[in-house]
């Protein structure tokens, strides 16, 4: 099949840190490849994969601090038209949310399938009302049933376990990995492992096109990163953090959203680091209470959980994610739904 892949100038794909819908769209595009379909990738020109890749941007916008809020909606309006101008050359164009992609579905007969990395009811009641070539996806059952929309296909994101190391002899810290806004949870990962009493590691970068997220960092973060009980790492290499959360003794993640899937929470598990979380979003799917982690309702909650961590099977969370979030099972999954759309047997 000839497909076209669109995701957001935001971040690279595959990410230079940490960037679940980019990590997961660079293992699409190249499982896909490598089943013999042609792919064509539209994001930023700093994106490394095995298919042909076009872009209107040279670096991710993310990456580059002097671009402001509204050349970065720009930049990804342009991605997008590059798109659909040549939108009839390819059996299916399959966008990854926040891409404008809908928008711009109506200009051609090929259909657009949707993967919602996240989006709120109302504009999925928009899309499905004035939209029809658009074929939403969700990354979980969790999501589905929050749209109002139970009914939706679902791939969950896959983790490519050749890839993952596993990390059997955990070190003395536990680790948080994510954008520093406020529904990631960073200051109250903070909070929670003080309580705890341990060393924290924080991975992830406050936005610079988003103001309120430096003023989060600067306010709630900044002044408890002392370099020993609290470290963080703005910007590390991909591999860098798998390796970091393989030795970690448990992954933190206090969300305070309902988040859609969680692909950083199923990292930890492939590496074998238990989970501490909320019961949010698709967490409860992803993280099995007491077998894999802990589900723990309030920051005391939590902070308890960890000092249980040790009584968890590190084998065990690697294997829940063999079973059940395999990178080849998400490729799968998209070719049947792409099957689906323009009935082509392959």
């Amino acid at each position: 099949m000839e497909i076209a892949q669109i995701t957001s100038t935001y971040l690279s794909v595959p990410p230079r840190s940490h960037g679940g819908t980019e990590l997961a769209v660079y293992h699409l595009v190249q499982g896909l490849v490598s089943r013999g379909h042609a792919v064509e990738l539209f994001a930023s020109g700093d994106s490394v994969v095995d298919a042909k890749l076009t872009s209107v941007v040279d670096v991710a916008t993310s990456y580059d601090e002097t671009f402001t809020a509204y050349l970065d909606k720009e930049i990804e309006t342009r991605n997008t038209y590059n798109l659909y101008r040549a939108a009839d050359r390819f059996d299916v164009v399959h966008a990854h949310w926040p891409t404008l992609a809908p928008y711009f579905s109506p200009t051609t007969a090929t259909p657009t399938m949707l993967t919602y990395a996240y989006i709120e009811r109302p504009l999925h009641e928009y899309y499905r009302e004035h939209f029809p070539n658009v074929h939403p996806v969700c990354i979980s059952q969790s999501q589905a049933r929050g749209l109002g929309d139970p009914g939706l296909p679902v791939v969950c994101n896959g983790i490519d376990l050749s890839q993952t190391p596993f990390g059997a002899e955990p070190e003395d810290f536990i680790v948080t990995v994510g954008r520093i806004v406020p529904n990631k949870g960073t200051a109250d990962a903070i909070r929670i492992a003080r309580a705890a009493g341990e060393r924290l590691v924080i991975v992830g970068h406050a936005p610079p096109q988003l103001p309120w997220s430096q003023a989060y960092y600067e306010e709630c973060v900044r002044p408890h990163v002392d370099g020993d009980r609290v470290v963080h790492y703005e910007h590390l290499p991909n591999a860098e953090v798998v390796s970091l959360v393989a030795r970690a003794k448990a992954f933190l993640f206090p969300l305070q959203w309902e988040e859609p899937f969680g692909l950083a929470v199923a990292e930890a598990l492939a590496v074998g680091t238990p989970v501490v979380t909320y019961p949010k979003g698709a967490m409860p799917e992803i993280v099995r209470h007491g077998e894999t982690g802990f589900l723990a309702d309030t920051e005391d909650g939590a902070a308890r959980a960890l000092g249980k961590i040790g009584s968890i099977d590190r084998a065990a969370c690697r294997r829940s994610i063999e079973e059940r979030f395999g990178i080849e099972r998400m490729i799968s999954g998209y070719e049947e739904l792409y099957r689906s759309l323009v009935g082509v047997t392959f």
